[in-house]
């Protein structure tokens, strides 16, 4: 009888771990993925001299995800200059908590780098 009361206890703490684990690869893969999206972002960024609608709208198809400056006052268009940057995506996670997390790629370009 024990037996029984102790697999029965043990699938439900094994459910919570398969979960938790779910969310930590789903989170992983995310963040894989606004990283792939973040380097493509920044050489755009490089190309056209800063972020502009066209870069924002080819993050959203891809990822979902939003893109912006680190500082609302950054309009960079100078040659050379550096460009700080987010590209972020909310996740509604299983298990981890019960609110949306942000999940957030901070990168930076270098205007007219690649040109």
């Amino acid at each position: 009888m024990s037996y029984k009361f102790s697999l029965l206890l043990s699938m439900f703490f094994l459910v919570q771990v398969f979960l938790y684990a779910g969310d930590l690869a789903c989170i992983e893969s995310i963040h894989s993925q606004l990283d792939a999206i973040s380097l493509t972002a920044s050489y755009q960024i490089s190309m056209q001299g800063g972020l502009n609608d066209s870069i924002a709208k080819f993050v959203y198809e891809e990822a979902k995800a939003k893109i912006y400056y680190t500082d609302d006052k950054q309009s960079y268009k100078a040659y050379g200059e550096s460009v700080s940057f987010y590209v972020s995506r909310d996740y509604i996670p299983f298990v981890i908590s019960d609110k949306a997390i942000a999940i957030t790629v901070r990168r930076s370009a270098v205007i007219g780098y690649f040109q």
